[in-house]
């Protein structure tokens, strides 16, 4: 699931009888602040072997700055700034450059997110320069990526008084999110299991231990460019994603995401019918 650094509030109880298994978490969005900024670095990557072109590796990582802005509306609005763009994107031992890369990074865009209910993944994002909505799809790829990001309930409703070795599920249906930059919008399905693993003392402070394992079913398109040609590949895969988080529990702070996701299916291209298998790895970390 790609998470952007928000302050989240852990609502943390103790039961009556004072035993620490028995010890209750609530994942729970509190007030923002307005000019409240966060920062943390991240990571995506994507690779799979096309007949006839070879193996393709989609490699990009940037640290995101993100101030909350207030309400407008029905959406808590942000605005998100791309520093330390870096890209490496190579297609058959050819290294593809990436012509968006440089033109974000410093140039921010607005982010717009349902304040209320669980639909309160990333809404829709506009360019804050009329003049850059060229770069829209890019922007949209970099915080709308494969793991949806839900703000108010980030484990889902469920996620409230639970205790170590608790579990509960998601399912989120149809989802719309861009595998790199450059191809056209994608959608997801997936059912994730959570597990609230354990939590113990590191440093001086409590960090709880979430896992996450889910099913996935994309209807993906996936552009790559090669030998200035651009094919366009579409299919349907199916795979797992596992991982995990780890939160500051006293600081009700995010500090890290690690999800890998294999998958595999039939696709088009060029209208010619091929199997592949899709690696994906996206981390994220808090700025210290």
């Amino acid at each position: 699931m790609k998470v952007f650094n928000l302050r989240i509030i852990l609502l943390f109880f103790v039961s009556l009888s004072f035993c620490s298994e028995d010890e209750k978490y609530s994942f729970i969005l509190g007030e923002l602040v307005v000019g409240e900024k966060s920062v943390q670095t991240h990571s995506d990557e994507i690779s799979f072997t096309l007949p006839g072109i070879g193996y393709v590796e989609y490699v990009s990582s940037f640290t995101s700055v993100f101030e909350f802005l207030g309400s407008e509306g029905e959406f808590w609005k942000f605005k998100a700034t791309l520093i330390d763009v870096e890209n490496n994107n190579i297609v058959n031992g050819i290294e593809i450059l990436d012509q968006y890369a440089a033109a974000m990074e410093d140039n921010p865009c607005y982010v717009y997110v349902k304040s209320s209910g669980y639909d309160d993944e990333v809404h829709h994002i506009e360019p804050v320069k009329e003049e850059d909505y060229y770069l829209l799809e890019a922007f949209e790829s970099a915080y709308m990526g494969v793991q949806p990001n839900h703000f108010r309930y980030p484990f889902g409703r469920d996620a409230v008084d639970v205790t170590k070795g608790d579990s509960w599920s998601l399912n989120l249906d149809s989802l719309k999110f861009y595998v790199n930059m450059g191809s056209p919008s994608s959608l997801g399905s997936s059912k994730p299991k959570i597990t609230l693993k354990k939590v113990k003392e590191k440093r001086g402070r409590k960090v709880a231990y979430i896992d996450y394992i889910t099913e996935y079913t994309f209807d993906l398109r996936i552009a790559v460019n090669f030998l200035g040609e651009r094919r366009l590949i579409t299919g349907q895969a199916n795979g797992i994603g596992d991982g995990g988080f780890k939160w500051d529990v006293e600081g009700g702070e995010f500090l890290s995401q690690v999800v890998v996701a294999n998958l595999a299916g039939d696709f088009e291209m060029d209208g010619e019918k091929v199997y592949m298998k899709v690696f994906m790895r996206t981390i994220n970390k808090k700025v210290k």
